[in-house]
Formats: C-alpha cells, structure tokens, sequence
C-alpha cells in the first residue's frame, strides 16, 4: 500500500516524508483492518518529522492520528465489529496510508450524517478537545471558559464542545479576523493574544476571571493565561505552539488555589483510550445527529498531494482540519 514514509525514522531530528510503498497492516488480535477514505493532519504529525513526538513503542511507525474508513477485516476479539461498517478512528499512528490496524476500542461508527472527510476530520480533534474539557477540565454548565488557539481544529471543536456543555466561551488567538468566524459556533467573545490579556478577559467576563482556561498555546505567556482564572480555576495543558518553557507566578497557583493539569492522549494505554472513546461517543452522537457539532475544515486535498499539504499545515493560517482525501 502507499503511505507516508519518513526516511531516516520517526525519531531522528531533521527526518524527511515521502509517498512511498509499504507493506500492508496485518491486524492482531482485538484489532480491525480498515481501508482509509479520508485522514487529516495534526501538529503532532510536524512534531514526529522532527524527531520530537514518536509514536508509542509497538504502533506504527506511518504518521496519522486519525482516519473515516471501511472495515476490510476483523481480527479474533475485535467484535461487534463487521466487514463494511463505515467508521471514522482515533489512533496512535499509521492514519496516513491507504490502510491501518485499528484497536477495536479507538473505533466509532460514522454517521450517516458525516461524509467521509468530515469524519476522519473528528476523532482526534474531538476527543482531544472532550477529554480536556470534561474529563481534565471539569467544565460545567454556568461556567466560562477560555480556548487559546481557537482557530486550530482542537479549537474550533472545543468551542463547539463547550457550548452545548452549557459553558460560557471566550476565544484568543494571534488573528481576531479568523477567531470572529468561530462566533456561529458558540464562542461570545474574541480576545488577541497579548500582555493585556488577563485584563481583557475579566471585562469580557463581568468583572471576573475563567473557570478554566484550556490551552493549547504554552510558552513565555503562559503566567498571562493563569492571571485570567478566577479563584479554584484550573488550566489544562495541551500544546506547545509557544514552546515549552515558562515563568509562573507560584504565589498565583498558591493564593489563587489554581490547578494546572497537563494532558496528552496518544501516548494513553489503548485500554484508557478506549475509556474514553466509549465516553466521548455517548456524549456526542446527539450533537452529530442534530447538527450541533460539525468539524470546521480549511480544505480537503488528494492523498497524492499529501507533501504539500504537510507544508500548508507547517506554513499555519488554517482554519479548522486540514483533510486528505485517500480512497
């Protein structure tokens, strides 16, 4: 099968990708072997050609943390699963090939009402954006939160997320212009990224800061976007856009009474991620069926234009998934 090959390895600094021809996935036991219809890109893909961000020991070594595909073959142990069940699928690796090995717990049915694109658009997005929001977050009905980077394809479903979870939604980012597009979906108020930043969310917010505020950015700002939580507010810890270092304020987190919370989700054991998986479907199937979530994607490409679109991805400015179309 053809995929994506990084010549000198996933874990070597300065890796180079290339179309190349692989060997096809075997599924093991508990696992589904799916042709992919469509796979999207992720920061996490740039960070793996850097030698940055491997994949966990015994994954596949083909970038790709998500896919929409059709079910080829079902591995002993891997029911209720069936050959032909449309599904999109959260994964560890091996999302950018024509086909992939899935553990049967990381699947979800797509639904009639979500093309292929749209689908392979969500798993990794959405579930990023739900674990950290509900399951590390806490966030409750009658809350506000702040989503950096909120034009991302994590942000822009985390928005949508947090509305129907009944939370109040303050968006920030480097471009107001591509952030006033996510007020359709949910979020009230757009605030630039700056050194006011604390200031203008506390008079966006009434006088007071966020009850959690859910990151994605990192970096030298980070002390800011602790300064804009209100009293026992927690900040979740997702990306690094910014980097990875960073001055606090540990007088803050202690008079304050601040939590902060670092999160990832590939590196999860398969049984955690299939925790999730199970939780994040109930939520979210009747926001899908009554259109109350959908995937905001920037623009869909040919699988066999998937160079380009790793340097469109790396050049930044998207709004939303950037999606490949594969079978």
């Amino acid at each position: 099968m053809r995929a994506v090959v990084i010549d000198g390895g996933a874990s070597r600094e300065g890796s180079s990708p290339r179309l190349g021809e692989v060997p096809d996935p075997v599924p093991a036991a508990g696992e589904v072997l799916l042709a992919v219809a469509a796979t999207a890109l992720n920061r996490a893909d740039l960070l793996q050609l850097k030698g940055l961000y491997p994949p966990p020991p015994g994954e596949s070594e083909v970038p790709g943390l998500e896919c929409s595909g059709e079910v080829l073959e079902v591995g002993p142990g891997a029911a209720p699963w069936q050959v032909g069940d449309r599904v999109m699928a959260l994964l560890a690796g091996g999302g950018h090939g024509e086909k992939v090995a899935v553990p049967a717990g990381q699947l979800m049915t797509l639904p009639a009402e979500l093309s292929w694109e749209e689908g392979a658009a969500l798993p990794e997005a959405a579930l990023t954006a739900w674990t950290n929001l509900v399951v590390e977050g806490g966030l409750e009905a009658g809350q506000t939160v702040l989503i950096t980077a909120a034009a991302s394809g994590v942000g822009t479903v985390a928005v949508q997320i947090a509305r129907a979870l009944g939370a109040r939604v303050l968006v920030a980012g480097r471009s107001l212009e591509r952030l006033e597009e996510l007020r359709p979906l949910g979020a009230e108020d757009c605030i630039e990224l700056g050194p006011d930043l604390p200031e203008t969310v506390r008079e966006a917010n009434g006088g007071r800061g966020v009850d959690l505020v859910f990151d994605l950015v990192g970096g030298e700002g980070l002390n800011r976007r602790l300064e804009c939580l209100d009293r026992r507010g927690r900040l979740v810890l997702i990306g690094l856009l910014a980097g990875r270092r960073a001055e606090i304020d540990l007088g803050l987190v202690l008079r304050q009474r601040l939590k902060i919370v670092g999160s990832v989700l590939r590196s999860r054991s398969r049984a955690e991620k299939a925790e999730l998986v199970r939780g994040f479907t109930a939520f979210v199937q009747p926001l899908l069926a009554d259109g109350r979530l959908r995937p905001v994607i920037d623009r869909v490409l040919p699988f066999d234009e998937i160079l380009a679109a790793y340097e469109q991805m790396a050049a930044g400015g998207l709004l939303g998934k950037l999606v490949l179309r594969v079978g």
